[in-house]
């Protein structure tokens, strides 16, 4: 049965596609050369979890995409893990019509991640859930979603979810709602799994620089390209945060798995 907020999130990602753009599925406003960008620093902490998991591309394994929008990893996969099988799920039916149209010989659901029950009853090496549960507003609702994703891994599998983890939960705009860290590890221990690894995935990037407005200026008039080099030398050099620093700045890919 479909909820309020299924229903709220379903709209809106079938308003919001259109040309099935990177700028569509990432952040509003922030254009097209930022948004690669900023899939690019996603694939980076993307590739690290899975080669500490022994995921490699030459090793058959199987992949579930919980949130698969326009298609960003499922062209990722194919092109740099060729031998591993993947799944994509969304919940707008608008993507998925349009990735089984453009993308054959790979398997794509509509379906809400709270209620969607593969047909084959498979589970998977890994699962991943890239920005998603961020934009489930009810907390009953994110914690059914993280427990439907729990029982698609297979015993050894893991679960990668990108988010922050704040120390108070707060919403922001009406429909991105961030959970403290206090309650995702009450929610993921009571599903019998852990958080074995946290990465970061920016350094900046998603607020396009620094909040010094004279900085800013200067790094935004240098452009995507020069704002993700200074972003991906901070974060590989563990260059403290200033506290000002956006919330979006602070996602961590996190690999949970059973205990």
């Amino acid at each position: 049965m479909m909820t309020d907020d299924d229903v709220r999130l379903r709209e809106f990602w079938n308003r919001r596609y259109s040309d099935f753009t990177l700028s569509e599925s990432g952040w509003l406003g922030a254009g097209e050369r930022l948004n690669e960008r900023l899939y690019a620093c996603k694939r980076q902490a993307l590739r690290r979890a899975l080669a500490s998991l022994g995921l490699t591309a030459d090793v058959r394994w199987s992949v579930l995409d919980a949130g698969c929008g326009q298609g960003h990893f499922a062209r990722f996969y194919r092109q740099e893990y060729p031998a591993a099988s993947y799944v994509g799920i969304d919940i707008s039916e608008r993507a998925v019509n349009h990735l089984r149209r453009s993308m054959e010989g790979i398997e794509f659901h509509a379906a809400d991640l709270c209620q969607w029950d593969d047909p084959a009853g498979r589970t998977f090496d890994v699962v991943q859930c890239f920005d998603v549960l961020i934009l489930i507003l009810d907390d009953d609702a994110a914690t059914r979603a993280l427990d439907a994703l729990a029982r698609r891994i297979q015993p050894r599998g893991a679960l990668l979810v990108s988010m922050p983890l704040p120390d108070t939960t707060f919403e922001r705009g009406g429909y991105l709602r961030y959970r403290s860290r206090s309650y995702w590890q009450n929610a993921i221990a009571a599903l019998g799994l852990r958080i074995v690894a946290e990465r970061p995935v920016y350094y900046w990037l998603p607020t396009a620089g620094p909040t010094n407005r004279y900085l800013r200026y200067a790094m935004t008039r240098l452009g995507a390209d020069a704002l993700y080099a200074v972003d991906r030398a901070a974060l590989a050099l563990g260059v403290p945060r200033p506290a000002s620093s956006g919330i979006d700045n602070q996602t961590r890919l996190l690999t949970i798995q059973r205990t």
